[in-house]
């Protein structure tokens, strides 16, 4: 977590305030429980509790790791959801969600992917159409049969994953049984326009 602290306990917190009282007789009644003068420290170390309380919340949910009570404004601010991820998932894929929008989604670089994928658990290897035969024809399905478009073609290999089972109902778009469906989802959006993507899987 991003905080290194704790908030003091009202106790505490009154020790803190009656030690700026010179000890002596006149005073002697800030360290005795019950007494007037103890009680009146006790008042407002309450509020200093309240606030300490209050700073140790909002330094947990100013984390998106951690957010809980501030998901929803998280949310809205990174706007989820979108056309890939959504708020319906549970609270710790909701915090993964909230992560990756804000610092995963500049794929630069090969292992920008990886970790992408890998920080929603998943392993990929990625492998580009160049590694490929070129054929005339339009076989394999991965390029179209140029060069130029194998330069082009990114194949995503979910090495450890099934291959999603399509459970078409009467709507649309069509579901896939298999969370990784917003993972491919965010991979098309963040992908460079001239890239084009395919995917493979286990079997």
């Amino acid at each position: 977590m991003t905080n290194d602290f704790r908030p003091n306990t009202i106790v505490e917190n009154t020790d803190c305030l009656v030690a700026y009282i010179p000890d002596g007789r006149l005073f002697a009644a800030k360290r005795i429980e019950g007494s007037n003068l103890r009680t009146l420290f006790s008042s407002f170390a309450f509020e200093f509790t309240r606030l300490q309380n209050k700073i140790y919340e909002l330094s947990v949910e100013d984390d998106l790791a951690h957010t809980t009570n501030l998901i929803d404004e998280w949310e809205k601010a990174l706007q989820i959801p979108d056309t890939c991820l959504t708020n319906t998932v549970s609270l710790a894929q909701r915090r993964k969600q909230l992560v990756a929008k804000f610092a995963l989604m500049n794929l630069t670089t090969e292992k920008d992917w990886v970790d992408l994928a890998f920080f929603f658990g998943y392993r990929i290897k990625i492998e580009y159409g160049t590694q490929y035969s070129i054929f005339t024809m339009k076989f394999p399905l991965y390029f179209s049969g140029s060069i130029k478009a194998a330069k082009f073609t990114m194949i995503i290999n979910f090495y450890e994953t099934e291959q999603p089972k399509n459970l078409f109902t009467l709507t649309f778009p069509i579901k896939f049984e298999n969370s990784v469906q917003f993972l491919m989802c965010l991979f098309r959006k963040l992908k460079p326009a001239n890239v084009n993507l395919h995917f493979r899987w286990k079997t």
